[in-house]
This record gives structure tokens, C-alpha cells and sequence, in this order.
């Protein structure tokens, strides 16, 4: 496989050029009886004579870690500049772990215990995170009757004793958007007071749990660690757990960067389970810093901690990392985070950094020319990607299932008055709704509509261009009070309840202002959906120029846009008041659920895609007819009306049917893709556009072995000597 990439150097350029004809390669292997002299015959068997060499001024050309080991160790880079750290010999990459084995356990009390001497950040069973034992029971709540940021009342802690309470914590849902935790510092009655304040006023009426303390040690999959005793305490779901592999984090780093350090590269290497973060790059005078294909798991703040200039993340996994999976964090600038796997980070709400930011895949703080681009994200606890700060691009990016935790963000977000030239473009969106559990809400309706796409209050001279939202039933793209100076411009929101939302309420005094909106597809798939939202706090209607847009609402024509309270526009009644849209398009369809002729046709791909459209006529929403195929640019989509009839001269000319079968799916091993005409190739892309295979064979039938490629969902195309492509979605699951 050969992969092309072109790296603007606005954003990034890395040279590895310093080495010198004396710098040596260092080999490490942790399963080595003893510890030798660093060479490949004689190995290091672990990171401590690593560290002192890499707080030296010593010439390195290559650390190297054996493969199939596991290093329970820290990597400190002191000093060392200008090396790379990578793998040896051949199996799995070699693991830096956070966390040490926990053995000899004994029954206690209905639980399990075994000793352990030093402090536990989060706690493992068979590479699984355990549960810190809580009350009530997860997925059930306390709820708060009054707080301030120091303290919450709820009568319902008269039921503990001081004793109970002074020696748990507590996690608190502040606001919709965040939940923070903190240990209890004391209690009188049915108060407690937090050690830790809170940044945000806890809500009445919202929910909070205690954990932490042993007496909430009730069901399986719960644990704590108790500093005194030195033991930890555990009830497995079911068994022993003296049959489980159990492991506790204890070391905060798999490799941390000191100030100064430059021009290193990581390759290869998988990262577990660290209290803190895989890699840190914690200082701004850390620069060009490499990370290419490695795994992150299982973090408890960041898999990868980035303050540093020109860092490159790039072919990385990151999976069930408890805080943010990827942080950008202030001092960070020109970093390019690109075709990386991110799967199920941000998993608890009192895990990870536990502050009101929390539990996204990527979060750039206030950052500066940063490059995310190519990163497939599915389920996360609070954003996909979330960029404050100045002149990023996040773009060609697949995001799903984001917000599976928490409420009041969105799949791509950006906020605030710093947040400005950020470029938001050819990204795609779907299944990002929010979750609303521990508030107080009643209706549906009641409570925020968690967007796909959000600019929160005054972010200003920004772009959304060219994005996908899909399979999402809360608003699409949202413009929160104070924005101003933003463009909006052909994205395709297919189906939500409202699809473009202008709040331009007085909650921040900059008015919504200087907004350019046009050639954007909005299209509602139920009756209920308004295309626009829009909440004027302006004398008129005076957001900027709105206009040239497709405005499809084919179930009800009455909602076409809604200006709280209980306004509601026909599409002309729309254009005549606010003076927008006069050359916009309407729905030129009318049909009642469950009638639905439209499709939405997808490209998120790198390739130029033709779809074969067979012998039925479609009419794009211009009116104009489409016949025959359709040609799709990289990471952009369309909708077509089928008019449920032939195109002309259908069945005279050799319009290729065909019906392909992918067997099984989801597939494990083995994948049979068969079709009822032969084809002359077939490739499997990933969703970022990457081919991970290909075969040329003249055949009906052919068999592909998926077995080495990761868990996920992958594009299957066949090539047909015609030159039609058809393409069919697997997922691959081992």
C-alpha cells in the first residue's frame, strides 16, 4: 500500500535531519533475564538506563523496543534531541503501560481485597475499566436542592453518616454540558462541602452520585483503593478475580517530554493505561515532535497531551481513554492531528479531567493554525471535535455517535471571542444528540436541541463549508448568540428538528451580525422539522445576507422557518418579512409520511466517486433531470428525488444492473464479495479514503481476508469494465 500525503507548510514542516555518523541505536526488551549493554544482542530490560541516557546530551539515532513486551516503566526525555523511538523484532507493538499487575486476592466481607502499595488512579479487569464504587447505583441519581460552588444541600444525605460522606467524593451535573467531580472536604447534616469548588453554579434540581467509599461497594464492577490500608477492594461481576488479569494504574506517563526537547519521532509503539496521558508534551518549546502509528488505550486524562509546535499526529488509535483522547492545549500551535481511529473515549462522567471540559476525542484550548483532518471518531462522551482558538482547519473528518454523555455541545464545536478564522469544511456528521441524564427536564422540547455543528456565544469570522449532517434528529448546524461575521455555506443538513438555527438573543450583547449563509441544502424528513430557527434581538431581521439557499420541507409546508414563541413562516411569508432568500429555492415535492423519494448520496472519501443510478429518473433539487450515474467530488454529498419513472431509452443502452453481496457482515475472518456480473477489481477503503486493500481478478465472486484490519466500518467498491463503480458498506468486528 502507498500512501501520498501533501503537508502544507503553513501547518507543519518536520525534518528529521540531525543524526551524525556516530549516533547508535539502543535496544530494550523487558522479557530479557538481565539487563545488558543496550545492543541488540544484549538488551536493556528496562526504561532506567533509557532515562539516563535521554537526560544526557548523548548522540541517539534509534531507541528500540522489543515487540510483544510490555514495559511497566516511564520514558523521561531530559535532554536527548533528534532521535526516534520505535519497535524491534516481529508480533504485536510493543506496550508501555501506566499500570501494574494486582495479585492475591482474598474474600472479605462479600468482596474481594488484595494489597497494593502505592496510590490508584483507575482500576482493570481483563482490560476493562472497573467502576469506582458509587452510590446511588450507576444510572441512577441523588438530585440537588440548592448548591453554590463550594457546596450542595439535598436532604437526602441525612441518610449518611459524617464519616460516610467525609471520606467520599462527588460528582456534580453542573451544567448540561459537564459534570465535576471533587473529594469531599466536610459535612454538617444534609450539607457537604466540596474540597475542589466548582467551576460552574450545580443546577437545582440536577442529579449527582457519591462514590469513592467502601460502604457503596454493592454491586460487580466496582472497586476503591483505600490509602491507608494500601488495598484495593473489588467486586468482580461474577468469579474470582485471582482468575482475571487485574491491573492498576500508577504511573502518570508513558513517555514525557522535558523542556527543550525537539525533533523526535514515536513510531510503533501502543500506550495503556497511564494515569495522565500516553505521550505528554507538556512545554511550548517542545517542537517538532512526531507520533505516527501507534495505539492509545485506556488513559485516564489524555491519550496524548500536546503544548508543544509543529507535532504531528498521524495513524494512531485511540480507544476508551477516559478524558480527552487528543488535547491541544494553549501554548500548541501548528500541530497537524490526521487519519487517526478514535473509538469510545470520554466514557465516564467522573473520569477523566473532571472539570466543565471533559470527555471529548479531540479539544483544542485556545490554540493557534492547528490541521485535523482525515480522523475517523465514533462515540465519545461529549464532543468529536471541539477547536477554540484562531485560523484551525477541521476538515474531511467522520464523526459519530459524539455526545453520548453529556448535553449543550455538539459533534464539531467552536466557542467563545478568541475562537476566529477557524475553517469548518467537507466534514461528515450524523447520530450526535445529546443525552440528557441527571437534568431536571420535563418535554422533549424543554430542554437544549444539541446540535451537529455549533459556533457558541461570539465566535466571529469563522467558516462551515461543505459538511455532511445526517441520521441526527436535533438541530443542524447552530450559530449561538453573539456569533457574528460567520459564513455558512453549501452544507447539507438531511433531516433534525431545526436544520439552521440563528440565536440572536440578548444573552451576549454583541448583536448576531455580518453573517453570510447561502447555497445551503436544508431538508426535513418529518413534518415537525423547521428548516430555520432564528431568535432576532436585532432591530429587523439584520443577520447579513442569507440567500440562494435550497429550502426543502416537502411534509408541511407552514414550517419553513420559526421565530420563538410561536411564530411560524410559509416559505413566502419568510422571504417577504425578513427580506431573505429571495433567490432561494423551495420545495418543489409535497408528500405525506410515510412517502419519502429522496436520497441522500454520500462520498467520504478521498476519490472521486461515480454511483450508478440504474434506469430510474432523479431531479435534483434545481428541477434539473439525472440519468444514468452521478459524480461525486471527495467528502461532499447530494440529494435526488426519484420521480419513480424510467429514464429515456432505458433497457436500449447497456446501463449495467448490478447486485453485489458482501457475506458476512459484519465480517470477523474472512470476507466473500459476490455479484451477478463480473467485475475486474475491488478495494476496501477505510472512511477516511485510505485503501486498505485491493484485488484485480475478472470475477463474479472472490474471497478477502479481513482479519488484520482494525474494528470498524470500512467501503467495499467493485470496478466493472464499463468503468461503472459500486460500493457497498462492511463492518469488520473481531
Amino acid at each position: 500500500m502507498t500512501i501520498i500525503r501533501v503537508i502544507r507548510p503553513v501547518f507543519l514542516t518536520i525534518s528529521m535531519t540531525s543524526w551524525v555518523a556516530f549516533a547508535q541505536n539502543y535496544f530494550v526488551s523487558s522479557s530479557a533475564p538481565v539487563s545488558g549493554t543496550g545492543t541488540l544482542g544484549s538488551p536493556w530490560n528496562s526504561f532506567t538506563e533509557v532515562n539516563v541516557l535521554l537526560g544526557s546530551a548523548s548522540t541517539i539515532d534509534t531507541i528500540f523496543l522489543k515487540c510483544g513486551d510490555i514495559f511497566r516503566d516511564q520514558m523521561t526525555v531530559g535532554v536527548a534531541s533528534d532521535f526516534v523511538i520505535s519497535a524491534y523484532d516481529t508480533g504485536n507493538q510493543p506496550i508501555i503501560s501506566g499500570a501494574d499487575s494486582v495479585l492475591g486476592w482474598t474474600t472479605i466481607s462479600g468482596y474481594w481485597q488484595a494489597d497494593f502499595f502505592e496510590p490508584v488512579t483507575h482500576f482493570f479487569a481483563n482490560h476493562q475499566e472497573q467502576i469506582p464504587a458509587r452510590y446511588p447505583d450507576e444510572g441512577m441519581y441523588l438530585l440537588v436542592d440548592a448548591a453554590t460552588i463550594n457546596d450542595l444541600t439535598d436532604s437526602d444525605l441525612s441518610a449518611f453518616s459524617s464519616s460516610v460522606l467525609d471520606s467520599a467524593q462527588v460528582c456534580v451535573h453542573t451544567e448540561q454540558w459537564c459534570w465535576e467531580k471533587s473529594p469531599i472536604e466536610s459535612s454538617a447534616g444534609t450539607v457537604i462541602t466540596y474540597t475542589n469548588p466548582t467551576l460552574k453554579f450545580p443546577t437545582v434540581g440536577y442529579g449527582y452520585f457519591l462514590y469513592d467509599e467502601i460502604t457503596f461497594l454493592t454491586v460487580g464492577k466496582e472497586w476503591i483503593y483505600d490509602n491507608i490500608a494500601q488495598k484495593i477492594y473489588y467486586m468482580p461481576v461474577s468469579g474470582d478475580p485471582n482468575d482475571l488479569l487485574c491491573e492498576a494504574s500508577v504511573r502518570n506517563y508513558g513517555i514525557l517530554f522535558g523542556a527543550g526537547v525537539t525533533n523526535v519521532k514515536i513510531e510503533e509503539i501502543s500506550f495503556e493505561k497511564q494515569a495522565i496521558a500516553g505521550v505528554g508534551i507538556i512545554n511550548a518549546d517542545n517542537e517538532e515532535i512526531i507520533i505516527d502509528n501507534c495505539s492509545f488505550a485506556r488513559q485516564y486524562h489524555y491519550g496524548v497531551d500536546q503544548q508543544g509546535t509543529e507535532v504531528e499526529i498521524s495513524n494512531c488509535s485511540f480507544r476508551e481513554v477516559d478524558g480527552f483522547a487528543v488535547f491541544l492545549n494553549g501554548t500548541c500551535t501548528k500541530t497537524e492531528v490526521h487519519h487517526n481511529t478514535f473509538r469510545n473515549n470520554g466514557g465516564f462522567r467522573n473520569s477523566g479531567v473532571g472539570l466543565e471540559i471533559n470527555l471529548s476525542s479531540i479539544k483544542g484550548s485556545y490554540v493557534d493554525s492547528c490541521h485535523i483532518h482525515h480522523n475517523d471518531i465514533d462515540s465519545a462522551g461529549y464532543c468529536g471535535i471541539s477547536m477554540d482558538g484562531m485560523w484551525n482547519i477541521i476538515e474531511r473528518n467522520v464523526v459519530k455517535n459524539a455526545m453520548l454523555l453529556n448535553n449543550d455541545g455538539a459533534a464539531l464545536k467552536s466557542f467563545g471571542p478568541a475562537s476566529q478564522f477557524n475553517i469548518f469544511r467537507n466534514n461528515f456528521v450524523s447520530l450526535s444528540d445529546g443525552n440528557t441524564e441527571g437534568a431536571p427536564f420535563g418535554p422533549p422540547d424543554s430542554y437544549f436541541p444539541t446540535p451537529a455543528i455549533y459556533f457558541d456565544f461570539n465566535t466571529n469570522n469563522c467558516t462551515i463549508h461543505e459538511n455532511t449532517i445526517y441520521d441526527h434528529a436535533k438541530k443542524g448546524i447552530f450559530l449561538n448568540s453573539g456569533s457574528n461575521t460567520n459564513t455558512v455555506t453549501n452544507n447539507v443538513v438531511y433531516g433534525g428538528s431545526y436544520l439552521l438555527d440563528f440565536n440572536g438573543s440578548p444573552i451576549m450583547p454583541t448583536p448576531m451580525t455580518g453573517m453570510t449563509v447561502k447555497k445551503n441544502v436544508l431538508f426535513a424528513k418529518d413534518p415537525d422539522t423547521y428548516l430555520v430557527r432564528v431568535v432576532d434581538n436585532t432591530s429587523g431581521f439584520n443577520h447579513g445576507y442569507i440567500d440562494s439557499n435550497y429550502y426543502f420541507q416537502p411534509y408541511n409546508s407552514d414550517n419553513y422557518a420559526f421565530e420563538p414563541p410561536s411564530t411560524s413562516y410559509t416559505f413566502g411569508n419568510w422571504t417577504s418579512t425578513t427580506g431573505y432568500d429571495l433567490n432561494s429555492i423551495s420545495s418543489f415535492v409535497s408528500w405525506t409520511l410515510p412517502t419519502a423519494l429522496d436520497t441522500l448520496i454520500m462520498n467520504p472519501s478521498d476519490n472521486i466517486v461515480t454511483v450508478d443510478l440504474g434506469s430510474s429518473k432523479y431531479l435534483d433539487l434545481d428541477s434539473n433531470e439525472v440519468c444514468g450515474d452521478i459524480t461525486l467530488q471527495p467528502y461532499t454529498s447530494v440529494i435526488l428525488i426519484d420521480t419513480e419513472t424510467e429514464c429515456p431509452g432505458a433497457g436500449l443502452n447497456d446501463v449495467l444492473k448490478v447486485e453485489i453481496r458482501l457475506f458476512p457482515n459484519p465480517a470477523n475472518e474472512q470476507l466473500t464479495v459476490t455479484s451477478d456480473k463480473p467485475f475486474e477489481s475491488v478495494q476496501i477503503y477505510d472512511l477516511s479514503g485510505r485503501i486498505q486493500q485491493r484485488r484485480t481478478v475478472l470475477a463474479n465472486s472472490i474471497e478477502m481476508n479481513v482479519s488484520e484490519l482494525e474494528n470498524g466500518m470500512y467501503v467495499v467498491e467493485l470496478n466493472y469494465t464499463n468503468g461503472t463503480r459500486i460500493s457497498e458498506r462492511i463492518t469488520v468486528i473481531h
